[in-house]
């Protein structure tokens, strides 16, 4: 990924980080931390699928979604013990940093394919904003573990992640089949937000 698309891209957020306060500010701190990890991990992934010998089918496969969810991971505890967040206001950033790493990966996409048909790149880009939401709420259930600091803390931490790279991996092969395979991978990340919606409302009537 290109360092001008970064600083292109960061400099509205980045001002804006230090012109809000509160919770704007935070929203707009994940979401510039969102497009600054898709950078990395974008230089993380190449680095290592030329070291290994992958071609890119592999590397988005096998390299990407472990080195894109741990980035992700490790912002969100900088976040956690930075900003001493309560566990209500991690879904906020959660979204931030969907969003923001979405928007930079679907600008180096744009960048690197081309001209491209604006409804297969809208749905390209939306679909890519609900995955990476998806992942990163899915991360938000180990990110709260940390707080315990129980013996099994670490094992349920390194479980949540293997999941999240497992359907970040699972969403990637899928889009890249094409044709049907293609449809039901952008639509599963739609199925896993509306899970996590409706989760609040299913605990409670069976708590009753």
């Amino acid at each position: 990924m290109r360092s001008d698309l970064l600083l292109a891209c960061i400099m509205g957020p980045l001002l804006a980080v230090f012109l809000l306060k509160g919770r704007a500010r935070r929203l707009l701190a994940s979401i510039f931390g969102g497009m600054l990890i898709a950078f990395l991990s974008g230089s993380i992934s190449g680095f290592l699928a030329g070291l290994v010998s992958y071609d890119a089918m592999a590397a988005v496969l096998y390299i990407s979604p472990a080195v894109e969810e741990g980035l992700k991971l490790i912002l969100f505890l900088l976040f956690l013990f930075v900003c001493q967040l309560e566990d209500a206001e991690l879904p906020d950033i959660a979204v931030g940093v969907g969003v923001g790493f979405a928007m930079m990966e679907s600008i180096a996409l744009q960048h690197a394919s081309g001209d491209v048909w604006a409804m297969r790149l809208f749905a390209r880009a939306f679909c890519s904003a609900l995955i990476h939401v998806a992942c990163a709420l899915m991360l938000i259930l180990a990110v709260r573990m940390v707080r315990r600091m129980a013996l099994e803390t670490l094992s349920g931490i390194l479980g949540i992640y293997a999941v999240t790279v497992t359907v970040h991996a699972l969403y990637n092969l899928m889009v890249s089949a094409g044709g049907a395979g293609e449809v039901a991978g952008y639509c599963l990340p739609a199925l896993l937000i509306g899970a996590w919606k409706l989760w609040p409302a299913i605990r409670k009537s069976y708590g009753r």
